[in-house]
């Protein structure tokens, strides 16, 4: 089961998508899935009041998305607790995000359907040459109006 590190709680009309469960059985067996930390949180974007809008004008929002960070070269100064605690490993992270919900079923089945699978290529592709040497990341973004989702691959972040 892939740990997590935190879940915030939700006020009622929210809810998150999809739980740790699912995910890990989706993912177990996958390049890095011993590396994966799993997230909760309770909003998709940074100030509160944006993702109230989204919600509200049922605009499409992050619902989950995976993240690698190669390994940091620690400066001079770093200190001892920071390299023995892993501040500068790898990391290897997934975060998800609430919907409303009216649609936590049908998020959930759109996770389960495409979702989920979209995040497994992206770890199998993560065995390329190099392809760890950048950071990366794959966002899965739910669109209430179309009832659709939408992956969204960046690197160099």
């Amino acid at each position: 089961m892939i740990p997590t590190k935190y879940r915030n709680k939700l006020p009622r009309h929210l809810s998150y998508p999809i739980g740790a469960e699912a995910i890990s059985n989706a993912l177990a067996g996958l390049p890095h899935f011993e590396k994966l930390t799993l997230t909760f949180i309770d909003q998709s974007v940074w100030r509160a009041s944006e993702f109230q809008r989204l919600l509200l004008e049922r605009l499409p929002y992050k619902i989950m998305e995976a993240s690698h960070q190669p390994a940091r070269k620690p400066g001079i100064s770093t200190a001892n607790s920071m390299l023995q605690d892993g501040s500068y490993d790898d990391k290897w992270e997934l975060r998800v995000y609430p919907v409303l919900a009216e649609f936590r079923s049908v998020a959930n089945g759109l996770l389960r359907d495409q979702g989920l699978p979209a995040v497994a290529a992206w770890l199998k592709s993560s065995q390329q040459r190099g392809w760890t040497a950048i950071g990366r990341g794959i966002e899965l973004r739910f669109n209430p109006a179309e009832v659709s989702l939408f992956s969204h691959e960046h690197s160099g972040v």
